[in-house]
């Protein structure tokens, strides 16, 4: 199981496939957001931002594994510690 979902500069990759592109996320969000409604009654959220996010589970979508899922740094992306 992961500890963290990537973050700028890394992705998703599967040990046991090598699948790069396609997985199944279930994840936990807490947001802070601006919730704007017209004068109609009408919503928007603006400005919404992640505060707390918990991955429950990743699976890949080609092999079917949830053991095997690792974040890995994104080829040619600078990782958020190298910033």
């Amino acid at each position: 199981m992961l500890d963290h979902l990537p973050g700028r500069g890394e992705r998703l990759r599967c040990a046991a496939c090598g699948n790069l592109t396609r997985f199944d996320v279930v994840a936990s969000r807490r947001t802070a957001a601006f919730w704007h409604y017209t004068v109609a009654g009408s919503l928007t959220i603006e400005e919404e931002r992640d505060l707390a996010v918990t991955a429950e589970e990743v699976r890949c979508r080609w092999c079917g594994s949830a053991g095997d899922v690792q974040v890995v740094p994104a080829i040619g992306e600078p990782t958020a510690a190298e910033r």
